[in-house]
């Protein structure tokens, strides 16, 4: 089959994996096409961890339309499952059992349990394996599942919204609104795709934000982190009302009355040891969340936070938001200090892309990390 048609029906293969953005973690996103003599015979997609795979997906979706499966080309994003202790049964078996003759995967999967496995078996059971179609499409779609998996830390997003001289706020603090309702959907977007929204405790106490998705449809909430070294989030706060679990994060000594009494309205208190500076030390946090299986953290607090994110090295990628707005020198800058001296020594951002959303800018990049 000309490689037209494999990058076709891969491509259709990631637009049914996007479905589920959001919704699968700590699974990766996967979407599968069935082809046989040039039709696509099946399809279907990851919609949720413990939910049936996109290859099953596919197979269901064939049979219910009574298409015969044998000799058929399965095009998958990731891949297929080879190991056991999981919530599904091994995908290899499946595919191995409809007959396929061939399978087209865009990228192996990274979990050491899997990577290449999966390839192994099809082929030691005489089935064609393609790979690499797509491959970049393919891991950018999952690539906090990919830093996940390989490190077992999450992948982090610095979000902010600034004027274009990269203020936050104005002389005397507002910073409502700088964005507008269209940036602001984006940024709800942003939210329901990620496993937690990190803040400080001084955006908790000024805004008091909700951290929750506010949009038609069916969206994940993620869990909020709240950066609180002395345990000032009050009870009556909406991180604690709205969300069954949210996460704050303290440092020793821990005032155990606060403690118990956020515990007991569902927080889970983890306590991590401080940083140079006297503040939480983020990478060990982020060590802590991915225990606790969140996969990627969108950054939301302000520029102190945003600051210390960045200094501290934990920042895979940003996405700013500027809106056709000055404020000038009196205002708040969108990053804190970073103690940097000289321009060969700034932080680098790369693959910058920039897209027009309303009346905004939307730059996106990741940051380049020092050897």
């Amino acid at each position: 089959m000309p490689i037209d048609k494999d990058k076709k029906y891969m491509s259709a293969a990631l637009k049914l994996a996007l479905k589920a953005q959001g919704m699968t973690s700590p699974n990766p996103l996967v979407g599968a096409v069935l082809v046989k003599n040039g039709n696509v015979i099946g399809k279907g997609y990851h919609k949720k961890a413990g939910l049936a795979h996109a290859e099953i997906e596919a197979f269901e979706d064939a049979r219910s339309n009574n298409k015969q499966i044998k000799g058929s080309t399965l095009y998958v994003t990731l891949e297929p499952c080879c190991h056991t202790g999981k919530r599904t049964p091994p995908c290899v078996n499946s595919v191995i059992r409809e007959n396929v003759s061939k399978v087209v995967i865009a990228s192996l999967d990274p979990n050491p349990k899997v990577s290449g496995k999966g390839v192994s078996k099809l082929r030691k059971n005489g089935i064609e394996i393609v790979t690499g179609v797509l491959e970049e499409k393919a891991s950018q779609i999952n690539e906090s599942y990919i830093k996940y998996i390989t490190t077992g830390v999450p992948f982090v997003v610095l979000k902010l919204a600034a004027t274009l001289d990269g203020k936050i706020a104005s002389a005397s603090g507002d910073s409502k609104w700088i964005g507008s309702e269209t940036q602001r959907k984006h940024a709800h977007i942003l939210r329901s795709r990620a496993d937690a929204v990190l803040v400080g405790i001084d955006t908790v106490l000024t805004d008091n934000p909700s951290l929750n998705v506010r949009l038609k449809g069916v969206y994940k909430n993620p869990v909020p982190v709240v950066l609180d070294t002395k345990l000032r989030t009050p009870p009556t706060s909406n991180v604690m009302r709205i969300h069954a679990e949210p996460v704050i994060a303290t440092t020793r000594p821990v005032d155990k009355a606060k403690r118990e009494k956020l515990k007991s309205l569902g927080a889970r208190v983890i306590t991590v040891k401080k940083d140079k500076t006297g503040r939480i030390d983020l990478r060990q946090l982020l060590r802590q969340l991915g225990e606790l299986q969140l996969t990627s953290v969108l950054i939301e607090g302000g520029s102190a936070v945003a600051g210390q994110a960045l200094k501290s090295g934990i920042v895979d990628k940003i996405i700013f938001f500027y809106a056709p707005k000055i404020v000038g020198s009196g205002g708040l800058s969108m990053i804190g200090d970073l103690n940097i001296e000289r321009i060969r020594d700034s932080i680098e951002v790369q693959d910058v892309s920039v897209k027009k959303i309303g009346s905004e800018f939307m730059v996106e990049g990741y940051i380049g990390k020092k050897e």
